[in-house]
């Protein structure tokens, strides 16, 4: 990408589609993979974000958008092509011009993307990569220079290809042009709880990428279970692996020995949501030890959820996705601050080492 668009990228949980991000990892296992596109950058503003991954199957099917369906045209040819040759692409998605959102295909983002479009054949191990970066929740970083380098990062797993590049692509970029960019781990929560809004709820959030346990132990509430990553009995007594908890049972007894078992982790994650009004909230609380009540002061939200307005099972599971998904974001400015802005793309030198 030109040293115009050079630009922080906001550390985003999730980013990456979890559904093509799994087609992705599932296919590589396979004689035969497809073609995976990732955007690498964005200039201005677009629909999907650098780090959305978009899967093809050698058979078609596909999972992943890159737009809200005008430019998808551009990444099927590619990938077709790709799919043919085995030859890297790279697409420069560009409606910035006010002239394209009355021709063309009509795109009104006024944004611009660089999606790489990538041959899974030759990337056999970038699934031990993909799978470390979705199970244990370690950062992917992804570097890439023109010249069809291609280096991919997660927790200690580390692989770097040299890729034929379409002659094209390798025409249309400065021969030194090179993209660096980091996606935040999926984040992860635990549900302490089914209900009549848990239908909803839970496949909303894996929707939006977030991996959720459900901890549920009564038989009428068991077919949740088949929403979620994980059933689990009880309430883990050590934490640490979930960003955001919700207690949610509908059950006094349930409720409070959840939140009893949650001031025991060592480390709080950073929202724990209890379900239910108020004074609900102070007669559980009241019936619990001056220590847990301690413990979780500060750290318990109740009502848990967003103000939305709304009744019944279905305004519950918006109003709980959204706060959980509030609270994303606020994840990705703490790592922000923390780990420094990342970049979204950078332009380095072709004698110098790729960063990853």
């Amino acid at each position: 990408m030109a040293t115009e668009s050079a630009a922080t990228l906001q550390y985003v949980s999730g980013a990456p589609s979890k559904a093509a991000l799994d087609a992705c990892i599932e296919d590589l296992g396979q004689p035969q993979p497809g073609v995976l596109a990732l955007v690498l950058g964005v200039a201005g503003h677009a629909y999907a974000k650098a780090g959305t991954l978009v899967h093809f199957s050698v058979a078609g099917r596909r999972c992943g958008w890159v737009s809200a369906g005008c430019l998808e045209r551009d990444v099927r040819v590619a990938a077709d092509a790709t799919r043919l040759d085995g030859r890297v692409r790279l697409l420069d998605l560009d409606n910035r011009d006010l002239s394209d959102v009355f021709s063309g295909s009509g795109a009104g983002c006024r944004g611009r993307q660089q999606v790489l479009v990538l041959p899974l054949p030759a990337l056999p191990a970038l699934r031990p990569i993909l799978s470390d970066y979705r199970e244990l929740g370690h950062a992917l970083r992804f570097s890439y220079a023109v010249s069809g380098r291609l280096c991919a990062r997660a927790g200690t797993l580390r692989a770097e290809w040299s890729l034929p590049v379409d002659e094209a692509t390798a025409a249309a970029e400065p021969g030194d042009a090179a993209w660096d960019l980091q996606v935040a781990p999926l984040p992860r929560a635990l549900i302490c709880g089914a209900g009549p809004e848990s239908e909803r709820l839970l496949p909303l959030l894996d929707q939006l990428g977030w991996r959720v346990d459900l901890v549920e132990p009564r038989p009428d509430w068991a077919a949740c279970g088949t929403l979620v990553e994980r059933l689990l009995p009880a309430t883990p007594t050590e934490g640490g692996c979930y960003d955001a908890v919700l207690v949610m049972a509908h059950h006094f007894g349930y409720d409070r020995e959840a939140l009893a078992t949650l001031a025991g982790w060592p480390q709080l994650p950073g929202y724990i949501g209890l379900l239910g009004p108020e004074r609900r909230r102070e007669d559980v609380l009241a019936t619990l030890p001056g220590s847990v009540r301690e413990r979780l002061g500060g750290h318990l939200e109740s009502p848990a959820g967003l103000p939305l307005g709304g009744n019944g099972a279905a305004a519950i599971a918006l109003s709980l996705a959204a706060r959980l998904q509030t609270h994303a974001q606020g994840l990705d400015l703490e790592q922000d601050c923390r780990r420094g802005p990342v970049p979204e793309s950078v332009v380095i030198e072709t004698d110098r080492d790729l960063p990853c």
